[in-house]
């Protein structure tokens, strides 16, 4: 839960709510990084679940968002709520000569061109898969085989949220269900 909490106790070092360098969340920047969003009204029930995208070496996110499309710069559904920032220099993928910065943006890039020739679906293939296969592509520390479930888990308990209002927006409404669920039991049972 320390880990979790760490992107909302951080007292932000510049007024655009910059926490890392480069991160803005007021610009949505995100550099080498899965960013997460909540998806309604499914992440009120599961609160893993949501919409991701992968960033650039400038923090600009790639999102899968529909059949053959793979936004950039904008995420499906507004900012991003959480970051998972990602060390480059753990990018085994890539040609000999290619600095960190280009090896990444070229992996990305080739992993979005096969996504712009998928079809959508909420099952799959879906944004979870684009960024999965992203990370396959660039052989990220060193694993070829991320799928949506192993993604889920990173974000889940190594993603930050992005201040205050990350939190709030990601997980006040999976509380207020599992507020009013308890509430309905007690009243039942009591």
């Amino acid at each position: 839960l320390a880990r979790m909490m760490e992107g909302v106790s951080k007292e932000s070092s510049s007024d655009d709510g910059t926490e890392d360098a480069g991160v803005s969340y007021k610009l949505n920047r995100f550099p080498y990084s899965v960013v997460w969003q909540p998806f309604p009204p499914l992440t009120w029930i599961l609160p893993m679940a949501g919409h991701t995208g992968i960033c650039d070496s400038r923090g600009v996110v790639h999102d899968f968002q529909g059949p053959y499309f793979v936004e950039e710069g904008r995420m499906m559904l507004g900012k991003a709520t959480r970051y998972l920032p990602l060390d480059p220099n753990k990018v085994l993928g890539g040609k000999e000569g290619e600095n960190v910065a280009e090896r990444w943006d070229r992996l990305i890039g080739q992993g979005c061109d096969d996504y712009r020739k998928r079809i959508h679906c909420l099952i799959y293939p879906n944004c979870n898969h684009h960024v999965a296969h992203c990370l396959n592509r660039l052989k990220y520390n060193g694993w070829e085989h991320y799928e949506m479930f192993q993604l889920w888990w990173m974000i889940c308990f190594r993603a930050k949220f992005c201040g205050m209002r990350g939190f709030l927006v990601s997980m006040l409404p999976f509380f207020i269900v599992v507020a009013i669920i308890l509430a309905v039991l007690l009243a039942r049972y009591l």
